[in-house]
């Protein structure tokens, strides 16, 4: 149990608790200004700084690291083993505490906490100090008023459920159980997102897609081994290679020079038969003249008979000599052909010998081209097989998600009597404060990720209903806990727990408390402003109860630090 909260700060409203209901009042002063009010007054803060000496983070956004706070030295005394203890802390030592005058890391008191406060053992599965202690004391600014079965707003269902667990003395090893299956399933998960990013080029495919690559790949790999299998190096392959395109230019080369050769020899052809024609013929000029009666002179026909002599000599001179070219080129023509067919045999025998094989260089890109195939069908059957792995894990999985579940829930039939103790519990405090107009229920389920709490109140799901679910919520945890000796004897309440709680609802759940308290033996605090505080009571709230602090609006030393800051 709480004994006191207090700090050196000179104005800080010291706290003294009792068992039972203890309530910290936040009164609005006669003098306070307009603009002050009660929200600012420090409940929040109250619950802060004893989270603060309970071990909690300080992270540099935490009040007390405020410059005006940072300073000064904090200080709790509590029950704890069964003796009381006093912890101070400060802000601007934050990894330290002072635990009955010796100091200690802030880690070691946590330990001493989780041992002292939840009977925890340091075995593997047990949950943290931290995430037990935040449902005894829940901060309104991480949301922990939203949900009865979460204490942080990102926080998950699953995230809580070995707290709960653990509180509710349910089997904690069947939950690392399920854990186990849960991260397998979440790396699975993972992996296939991974295997889908184009960016790390580990696309895996589908299975029938991949069977149809290898497929072609091992074709492929059967030509290729078969291509080498029948492939003969030819010696000086190259050498070859070059002497046949030799002896192809040397061909076309031939070729070309028996083709004008050729028009050659029938242009010379064609002039010896023109030639043959086209002799001169003086006859005419005689007949002329004869038609005439004109009688030629003697000299004038022996010059006739000069001439064409002379002609008949150029001619036959011209046809000697077109006579001699058409010879020539007869003989060059047949030279021509003898050597164009022995060329175009040793290139017959070059190409023979190159159709026969091929070049080493061939033959080594052949191999490494069965190398780069091979290489790429291996690399498919792998992805094949790891989706094989895939499949098979996933319906594995599956399998353990599904007998996860039926363990769960065997569990929790062999525990039914524990479950409708509880459930009962949580029953009977909301029918305190609603009666039988609201049937309340806490169902308790099994799921392949663990125990799954349900707190209901039915009827209307307003946001005070809500409240009051977890207001049951959590006496019901508290109690179950202290029963089974695994939680403290101590419960804290914001005031933001009943900001939308109407005030008949309010003096029920405050005396609930308080009988709850007395009986079980354990500390309710909570934080309420004075005119709701009065509103229970004129509800019928008549319990005594222990006013631990007074908190006020007070500008210049109101508050629960006696100062003010922006």
């Amino acid at each position: 149990m709480f004994r006191s909260l207090s700090s050196d700060l000179p104005d800080f409203k010291t706290a003294s608790f009792r068992p039972g209901l203890n309530i910290v009042v936040a009164e609005r002063t006669k003098t306070a200004r307009r603009q002050d009010s009660r929200n600012a007054v420090g409940k929040t803060s109250f619950i802060r700084v004893l989270d603060f000496l309970l071990g909690a983070d300080a992270r540099p956004d935490h009040i007390l690291r405020r410059p005006e706070l940072e300073q000064a030295s904090f200080e709790l005394q509590l029950e704890l083993l069964g003796r009381e203890v006093t912890v101070r802390r400060t802000g601007s030592d934050p990894s330290n505490v002072e635990v009955d005058g010796a100091t200690f890391k802030n880690t070691a008191w946590r330990q001493q906490l989780a041992k002292g406060l939840f009977a925890l053992a340091g075995k593997n599965g047990e949950p943290s100090f931290r995430s037990l202690i935040a449902f005894y004391l829940r901060d309104v600014q991480n949301g922990a008023f939203d949900n009865a079965t979460e204490v942080h707003r990102k926080q998950s269902a699953a995230a809580s459920q070995s707290s709960l667990a653990y509180l509710f003395g349910l089997d904690l090893s069947l939950l690392e159980q399920a854990k186990e299956v849960a991260t397998a399933e979440k790396s699975l998960r993972d992996l296939r997102k991974a295997a889908k990013d184009p960016v790390l080029g580990m696309t895996l495919g589908k299975a029938q897609d991949l069977d149809a690559q290898i497929r072609t790949l091992g074709i492929q790999v059967s030509n290729l081994e078969q291509e080498i299998g029948e492939f003969k190096v030819v010696d000086q392959y190259a050498q070859h290679r070059a002497r046949a395109d030799e002896l192809s230019r040397v061909i076309r080369k031939l070729n070309d020079s028996l083709v004008m050769d050729e028009r050659r020899l029938g242009d010379i052809e064609l002039a010896i038969n023109q030639e043959d024609e086209s002799q001169p013929d003086h006859s005419y000029v005689q007949e002329m003249y004869d038609q005439l009666q004109i009688t030629l002179p003697e000299s004038v026909i022996r010059r006739f008979d000069e001439v064409a002599a002379f002609h008949r000599s150029v001619v036959e001179n011209r046809r000697r000599y077109l006579q001699g070219e058409r010879a020539a080129l007869l003989d060059g023509l047949d030279e021509k052909r003898r050597e164009l067919q022995q060329v175009d045999t040793e290139r017959s025998e070059v190409m023979r010998i190159l159709d026969a094989g091929g070049a080493l260089e061939t033959y080594k890109e052949l191999q490494l081209e069965l190398v780069r195939v091979r290489g790429r069908m291996n690399e498919l059957q792998q992805r094949r097989e790891t989706v094989d792995k895939w499949e098979n894990a996933n319906r594995h999985l599956q399998l353990r998600s599904a007998e996860m579940e039926l363990r769960f829930s065997m569990d929790l039939n062999d525990r039914r009597a524990q479950i409708d103790e509880i459930a009962q519990l949580y029953s009977s405090y909301a029918y305190e404060i609603y009666g039988s107009g609201r049937p309340a229920s806490l169902s308790v389920e099994a799921s392949k990720t663990g125990y799954h709490f349900v707190p209901t109140i039915g009827g209307d799901r307003s946001k005070g209903v809500k409240s009051m679910a977890l207001f049951c919520f959590d006496l019901t945890m508290a109690i179950t806990a202290r029963r089974y000796g695994r939680g403290p004897d101590f419960l804290v309440h914001d005031s933001h727990l009943y900001s939308d709680v109407e005030g008949r609802q309010m003096a029920s759940a405050l005396t609930l408390a308080a009988r709850v308290a007395e009986r079980e033996g354990i500390q309710y605090v909570v934080t309420l402003n004075s005119d709701d505080l009065k509103k229970a009571q004129d509800e019928g709230f008549r319990v005594d109860f222990h006013e631990c602090a007074r908190l006020t609006d007070a500008y210049e030393t109101g508050g629960l630090f006696g100062i003010r800051f922006h």
